[in-house]
């Protein structure tokens, strides 16, 4: 079917008008995006989070990807990412351990990830995060 009306826009020339999402489907979005939030932990799936909003899986797909500007798999992987770096900055757990705790089922995939969006790979982040906490404890005893 979508084959079929991307040919028709083609032919057409005309590109088709989605409806935009009615604001009882953008609250079901933005609801579904803070369970996701909550939840990040564990194994989520479209069917899952479409069913907490209930929505079909199509049409929370659509939804929560306009209301968001994000698929509700890159949602998740933002937030189990936040719940990471503020793990990573806080925890004495090791890498693999906060990597699993937050739902990356690969350490490799977690580190991968971790790299490509915050720019440096988890280990100097945690060292980083740790050295600018140092700097900031000393900064605050040479002021007293």
């Amino acid at each position: 079917m979508l084959f079929a009306a991307r040919l028709t826009e083609v032919i057409s020339g005309r590109k088709q008008r989605v409806a935009d999402a009615t604001g009882s489907d953008r609250r079901r979005a933005v609801d579904a995006a803070l369970w996701i939030d909550a939840n990040s932990q564990e194994g989520i799936d479209l069917e899952g989070a479409a069913k907490v909003a209930g929505l079909s899986n199509f049409h929370f797909l659509r939804v929560f990807s306009k209301a968001l500007g994000v698929t509700p798999h890159q949602y998740l992987v933002r937030c189990r990412l936040r719940h990471a770096a503020r793990l990573l900055a806080d925890d004495t757990r090791s890498i693999s351990e906060i990597a699993l705790d937050v739902g990356f089922g690969d350490i490799s995939n977690f580190v991968r990830t971790f790299h490509r969006a915050a720019g440096v790979p988890p280990g100097s982040f945690r060292q980083m995060a740790r050295g600018k906490r140092a700097e900031t404890r000393d900064l605050q005893g040479v002021s007293r």
